[in-house]
């Protein structure tokens, strides 16, 4: 799957790196009256793609076909990520504030935090295409 093994350790540090940003509050719309809404209440949202990437990049695909689908696979659990935190944006305040999905809404309450974690998602993405291809050269 990567040219190397480390490109593989590589990029599961930097999967873990960008996944940090659930640890940070993201929403609130008066910490004092309502509280924070953190990160790790939409951990449920990326738990199925964290667990299909790591099965997507520890297995070593026989198969033509697989060997084939495996990148495309995993570029399409990368980019879910960002949907998922998407989707937090528009519906966190939906069932305990103001009961409807609105974008406008999460736009106002979101806090520094969220973008942070929402730009860290993204790093995977670019990274994933490099390291797959790219051969560390040891040094003698």
């Amino acid at each position: 799957m990567f040219a190397s093994e480390w490109g593989k350790k590589t990029f599961i540090k930097i999967m873990l790196f960008s996944w940090l940003g659930i640890l940070f509050p993201w929403f609130s719309f008066g910490p004092e009256e309502t509280g924070y809404w953190w990160g790790f209440y939409g951990f449920q949202y990326v738990m199925i793609q964290m667990y299909l990437l790591g099965l997507f990049c520890n297995l070593e695909p026989k198969n033509e076909f697989l060997i084939r689908s495996f990148p495309v696979f995993i570029e399409i659990c990368l980019f879910t990520i960002p949907l998922a935190y998407i989707w937090q944006l528009m519906s966190w305040h939906t069932l305990y504030v103001t009961g409807k999905i609105s974008f406008s809404i999460g736009l106002r309450t979101a806090y520094p935090q969220f973008w942070i974690a929402f730009v860290l998602t993204f790093i995977p993405i670019f990274a994933y295409p490099v390291l797959r291809c790219w051969k560390k050269k040891a040094f003698q």
